[in-house]
């Protein structure tokens, strides 16, 4: 089901009793216990940290980045209160809100933590922070997806689409670790969570509107989003309000797939699908690793980097003004059909090695119809035919395609350097 229908169940769904309606601009009030609530006599609360207080903001204020929302600290309870607690005698396994957000006791405005989850809260892609999510997802109206299930084929029913399922994400084919027994998980928003809280409380189109890198040389403002280290493990769906974005994955050796179009997963630093684009946002930029990379650009005009191994680079044609840049390598790139009616609009390819490197226009093939791309001087009307001029002066090689046979060109390509017809693949 598509992403707009996961959305529409979980409005028909409903929330908590005591979520927050929707609506812009809300406020939810929280504070952390230091002792034990009235009615848990009995059960030890012990103090969080200040760097385990600031986890669960992190986390809280991963949903104000995406939505109309806002979070504020205070000993007085309002109506849209949540209360965070360490409750020394809770057995790790038993996360409240894993079953359904309609259990009476995920219904409460109460979040207890076991001593090692909240012992955890300080390292990424912990448990504790992800219950801190989940729970922060019921209380702003976002139903278990074991009530949405139910009413439709929710076939994406796992963790690689929403932090409220209690389905692992390898029911959907993703992979959320680099070795086995060394589980993530997400402690903000996944891509359904994103499109569902936007429904309810409208897109925060102010998070990260200027020019912002995720991953390694991140300027994002959120811990999630900044990785260091090849041990590093991403883990995140990304909202992004605009600017000219870049997903930067170099620090890398994996073989990674990373896919810029809205709605899509990439496999990155050993995962599968553990990073994803949010519907609504745009990336326009990537970088591979040391690995054989395969980079796939979207419709915004896009600069991919493939550094180091035998990368695949892939735009649209007349997709917007694109540069390709392949590194190291065997390198081949590719340029789908497109919109021939669309505006001319040049691909670039920035490195290109003539007898190493591939050029694949087999999509312009056949989007022409024709059985082969023909070199000519000029077109003749029939369609499947190309213009190689090289400019020496520039030391540039421009590909003019006509697809569609209207004697003009529809689809440009520049090269720096020469290009040899061995070269192209049709």
């Amino acid at each position: 089901m598509s992403s707009e229908q996961v959305v529409e169940a979980s409005i028909r769904a409903g929330g908590h009793p005591h979520s927050l309606p929707a609506g812009e601009g809300a406020v939810v009030t929280y504070d952390f216990a230091s002792t034990a609530p009235p009615g848990t006599e009995g059960n030890a609360t012990s103090q969080f940290s200040e760097g385990q207080k600031n986890a669960v903001r992190e986390a809280m204020a991963h949903f104000s980045d995406v939505a109309n929302i806002k979070f504020k600290e205070s000993v007085m309870a309002s109506s849209n209160h949540m209360q965070f607690k360490i409750d020394d005698s809770r057995f790790d396994w038993k996360d409240p809100f894993y079953v359904s957000s309609n259990d009476e006791e995920g219904a409460s405005s109460q979040v207890p933590l076991s001593q090692r989850h909240a012992q955890a809260l300080e390292q990424p892609n912990n448990y504790g922070s992800h219950i801190v999510a989940k729970a922060t997802a019921f209380k702003l109206g976002l139903p278990s997806t074991a009530s949405v299930a139910p009413q439709t084929q929710y076939a994406e029913d796992s963790l690689a689409y929403s932090l409220r399922s209690p389905k692992l994400e390898t029911r959907s084919g993703m992979q959320f670790w680099r070795r086995p027994l060394e589980n993530q998980y997400s402690s903000a928003p996944m891509m359904d969570d994103i499109s569902t809280l936007q429904q309810l409380h409208g897109a925060n189109n102010e998070t990260r509107s200027g020019d912002t890198t995720y991953g390694f040389n991140s300027n994002a403002d959120r811990g999630m989003f900044k990785l260091n280290a090849e041990n590093d493990f991403p883990l995140f769906a990304v909202w992004d309000g605009g600017g000219k974005d870049t997903f930067d994955f170099s620090g890398y050796k994996d073989k990674q797939i990373i896919n810029l179009m809205p709605g899509s997963f990439s496999n990155v630093g050993g995962g599968v699908g553990n990073v994803s684009i949010a519907s609504g946002a745009t990336i326009e930029n990537a970088k591979g690793g040391e690995g054989d990379d395969i980079i796939i650009g979207n419709k915004a005009g896009n600069e991919l980097f493939g550094n180091g191994g035998d990368d695949t680079l892939y735009v649209e044609a007349n997709s917007g003004f694109n540069r390709l840049w392949g590194g190291s390598g065997k390198n081949t790139f590719v340029i789908g059909a497109g919109d021939p009616s669309a505006e001319l609009k040049n691909t670039a390819l920035g490195d290109f090695v003539s007898g190493r490197d591939k050029l694949d226009v087999s999509a312009l093939k056949s989007a022409s119809g024709r059985d082969a791309i023909n070199v000519v001087s000029e077109y003749t009307g029939r369609g499947g035919e190309v213009t190689v001029d090289y400019f020496e002066g520039h030391d540039v090689t421009l590909l003019r395609f006509d697809i569609s046979g209207n004697k003009e060109a529809d689809a440009m390509i520049s090269v720096e350097g020469r290009i040899n017809l061995d070269d192209i693949r049709a």
